[in-house]
């Protein structure tokens, strides 16, 4: 299925990003992105491990077999991080959702976005494969529980950026570090880790952006929600 997604900001070279998949926390933060860019886009509903990954288009551009991909005209990107990263600096782009280039900050920036990938974002996902799809990558309790306390070990870095009480991990500014930290937040709540009283906070406070409620909604169409048995966002 083919769904639009308009914003206020539409031009040609906007109209040419088109978004293959829907349904997952990954698929999520190129959502949300676009959202806050209130850049317009095409979205291809192609679900993980269903029929669609069978469409012959979406195996040209994707030999790896996973979503999400960002068609940006002729350019191709596959990994969650690098769409966001790609997009906070996109030619156009006025709103920055990255520190400058060479900064201290934007190092710092790094460091949080790098660190929320390899050390939240990877055990979780090891957690969906064998407690999610045991099926399919065999079940392991022992991967599950290790994978579980090591995420909530590596959470209390989080915790401890966020507890001098500012509102971002970057402090007053919301940046695309917010977007990936978020998406693994509401990943943990889904498969019922609880959350630290302060990242629960900061959580919920995210969850009222209106761009988040619009890449949310994007990403969670009535078929990925049948299929994912209606999972909610966070903070409803």
């Amino acid at each position: 299925m083919v769904s639009p997604n308009t914003a206020r900001n539409s031009t040609q070279a906007e109209d040419a990003l088109r978004v293959w998949g829907v349904g997952t926390p990954r698929t999520l933060r190129v959502h949300w992105m676009l959202a806050e860019l209130e850049l317009s886009y095409e979205t291809r509903e192609i679900l993980p491990r269903t029929a669609g990954m069978q469409d012959p288009d979406f195996q040209t551009i994707a030999p790896r077999g996973k979503v999400p991909i960002l068609e940006d005209g002729e350019l191709v990107v596959g990994e969650s991080g690098a769409i966001l990263f790609h997009l906070a600096t996109r030619d156009g782009v006025e709103r920055q959702l990255a520190p400058s280039p060479g900064s201290a900050e934007r190092a710092r920036f790094d460091d949080l976005c790098f660190f929320t990938l390899t050390e939240l974002d990877a055990p979780l996902y090891v957690i969906r494969r064998h407690a999610g799809l045991p099926e399919v990558y065999g079940e392991s309790s022992v991967a599950v529980h290790a994978a579980r306390d090591y995420f909530l070990r590596q959470l209390a870095e989080m915790q401890r950026q966020l507890c001098d009480g500012r509102p971002h991990l970057m402090g007053e500014a919301f940046t695309l570090a917010d977007i990936l930290l978020m998406s693994c937040l509401g990943w943990a709540q889904h498969i019922e880790i609880e959350l630290p009283q302060t990242l629960d906070a900061y959580g919920r406070r995210l969850a009222r952006r209106p761009a988040y409620q619009r890449g949310w909604s994007a990403n969670f169409p009535p078929t990925a929600r049948a299929a994912l048995a209606g999972p909610r966002p966070q903070g409803s």
